[in-house]
């Protein structure tokens, strides 16, 4: 996927053979020396330290000036984690947080804190538990100087499996999704714009956190800032199809309102179309390769402009390929309408290739 790329840890097979500790202890080591990538902060996005904390940087400005959606991202990720935000986290911004737990694992933690990324008495405003020894994901929050009641729901994640935690914040309530499917509405103890602090520990490895976006409209229209969508960019979307989702579209425009690419996934037909216009005239439709949305499903759609065509991508596998049918470097807009809930919009740099 764009946002990261799977790390070679070069250990081979062996590491069923090391504890969880030293496994981990190697994965470190390594990443030193080969931290993991992350094409979309590759070219801005350093890692700073307060107090001794690395901080989530702030790596790019998104699509628009005019609705401009700042993201921050870590590059550099060691257990325990502890990271400043460096600005208060508000309604409508996600946390995604991509890793790998070991065939050990016992549990890891996810925390939210106030003023502090430890457990010095400060208020907690959200903590998850992800337990494989108990098969359960805990939902707790610590306020004056103490635990709230536990809430408890069966833990979706194996042992050794990839996972995509999202943490999407809203007015009252933390709105949480494992592997792209909603799990869990956690309504606030303790108001949103306490949050100040993030850390992460237990049996995992990590190799992705970031955070950012806000509540769109849709219809969504809004000009590509600096010099658009051009040949080395990529356009990612964050959404999800609603319930009733017969549709939705996302088109890119050239300056004289051309349209480059409208890519538009149709639930009824079971089929994703692909298409251009051009001088007011749609061209020939493709459509090979199965829909691969579902309602109610959230999912990361990536749009990699290249020189000759468009590289497509959905939760990372890629899913089509589609030649340019005019100027790729002409790229001035984007339109998304239809069935969707949008959560992220970003312009960045192509990773290398897969």
């Amino acid at each position: 996927m764009l946002s990261i790329k799977n790390l070679s840890l070069g250990l081979g097979d062996h590491h069923g053979q090391l504890s969880p500790k030293q496994w981990l202890q190697q994965y470190q080591k390594k990443c030193q020396k080969e931290p993991p990538c992350l094409p979309s902060c590759s070219t801005s996005c350093s890692t700073s330290t307060s107090s001794g904390y690395p901080l989530l940087s702030t790596c790019y400005e998104t699509i628009g000036d005019d609705m401009p959606s700042v993201w921050h991202c870590a590059k550099y990720i060691n257990i325990p984690y502890r990271s400043k935000l460096t600005e208060r986290i508000e309604p409508g911004q996600t946390l995604i947080i991509r890793g790998k737990t070991i065939d050990e694992s016992k549990r890891f933690n996810i925390n939210l804190h106030k003023d502090s990324p430890d457990f010095s008495g400060n208020d907690v405003p959200l903590h998850l538990s992800i337990r494989f020894d108990e098969g359960k994901i805990v939902y707790n929050a610590y306020t004056k100087g103490a635990w709230g009641k536990e809430e408890r729901a069966k833990n979706p994640i194996k042992k050794g499996d990839n996972f995509d935690i999202r943490i999407r914040a809203h007015d009252t309530k933390f709105q949480i999704s494992i592997n792209h499917k909603e799990v869990k509405n956690f309504e606030h103890r303790i108001p949103l714009n306490s949050v100040s602090h993030l850390s992460i520990d237990g049996d995992v490895v990590l190799n992705h956190v970031q955070w950012g976006g806000k509540y769109y409209p849709v219809p969504y229209e809004s000009g590509i800032a600096a010099d658009g969508l051009v040949p080395g960019k990529t356009l990612v979307v964050y959404g999800t199809p609603e319930k009733k989702a017969k549709k939705f579209n996302i088109n890119l425009l050239k300056k004289n309102g051309d349209i480059a690419l409208h890519f538009n996934p149709r639930f009824d037909e079971k089929s994703v179309v692909r298409n251009s216009l051009v001088n007011g005239e749609w061209g020939n439709e493709e459509r090979e390769g199965k829909n691969p949305f579902e309602r109610l499903t959230a999912f990361d759609l990536e749009i990699r402009n290249e020189e000759f065509a468009f590289q497509i991508f959905v939760n990372g596998e890629r899913f089509a390929s589609y030649a340019h049918r005019v100027d790729p470097h002409d790229i001035a807009g984007l339109q998304i309408q239809g069935d969707i809930e949008l959560t992220g919009i970003q312009v960045v740099n192509n990773s290398p290739s897969q």
